[in-house]
């Protein structure tokens, strides 16, 4: 039997702190058996009458998650059988990520990439730590993909939506300080104190935070799509402008439902294949 990649503690303040750290791995990737563990772990958390709170954090130094398991995705056909079901895991454990019955934060100190970030936008809270290595994006586009995972619905949620279209049309990165200029995140603290940082803020949120920030980012709908933004001439770049914009003013879930449909039909296409295969070509060299 392996080694587990998730692990929990429940500090004696009531906070469980949940670290990722994948076995034999120089970074965290979501993998179909990460996503497992997680479920598995968040089922149990969300059982427990003694948690007052949780940290999500890495145990790989400069990396919380890199993203994606692009092997599964490199093989993938558009529309078939396994990338959907990878996708609709990921989704489920986020949606009970996002259900908790107490508030959530991600620690970030390092990279967090694509599917990485989605886990991090689903948490309440992100703090981001003082490492260099710290970095946010959603850099899907440059596959030939847009975000599976809710990132499209929402990032736009979190931040304003002109930098919500930049970060997925562009493929753009923040550092943890650019991060929290534009909302993404927060706060930041040093590295040494990111966990500590982490589980104080918690207790100043509550679940009906949430549900009122919700209803907040939904009565928002009626903000103009920002002037001046420019679309790549790509199919994933025209889809992610389509996606955020539509789901702009649709409810999360039917935002959600646009975002997949759209992932799934570029998932396994020409020019997503392509881009993957050069990518891990130019990783080794």
């Amino acid at each position: 039997m392996s080694d587990p990649a998730v692990r929990v503690e429940v500090r004696p303040d009531g906070v469980a702190v949940l670290t990722i750290d994948q076995p034999g791995a120089k970074v965290n990737v979501l993998t179909v058996a990460l996503w497992a563990e997680l479920e598995a772990t968040i089922d149990v958390l969300a059982a427990r009458t003694d948690v007052a709170g949780l940290v999500i954090a890495s145990g790989k130094p400069g990396c919380f998650i890199a993203g994606a398991d692009l092997h599964l995705l490199a093989n993938a056909t558009p529309g078939g059988p396994a990338v959907k079901a990878f996708i609709e895991q990921g989704l489920r454990v986020l949606g009970k990520l996002e259900a908790l019955p107490f508030p959530t934060c991600a620690a970030i100190d390092g990279v967090a990439l694509g599917g990485g970030l989605e886990v991090a936008l689903a948490c309440d809270i992100r703090v981001a730590g003082s490492n260099p290595k710290v970095q946010l994006g959603l850099p899907e586009v440059k596959l030939g993909l847009i975000p599976g995972w809710g990132g499209t619905q929402r990032l736009r949620r979190i931040t304003t939506l002109r930098t919500a279209l930049r970060l997925l049309l562009e493929g753009m990165t923040l550092s943890g300080h650019e991060a929290v200029e534009v909302i993404l995140v927060d706060t930041d603290a040093p590295s040494e104190e990111l966990i500590d940082a982490a589980a104080d803020y918690l207790p100043g949120y509550q679940p009906q935070d949430r549900v009122d920030l919700r209803a907040w980012r939904q009565a928002a709908t009626n903000v103009e799509i920002p002037s001046g933004i420019v679309v790549p001439d790509t199919t994933a770049a025209r889809e992610a402008y389509r996606v955020t914009t539509e789901g702009h003013r649709l409810p999360l879930a039917e935002g959600i439902a646009l975002e997949t449909e759209a992932f799934l039909r570029l998932a396994g296409a020409d020019e997503s294949r392509a881009k993957i295969a050069a990518f891990f070509a130019a990783r080794k060299r």
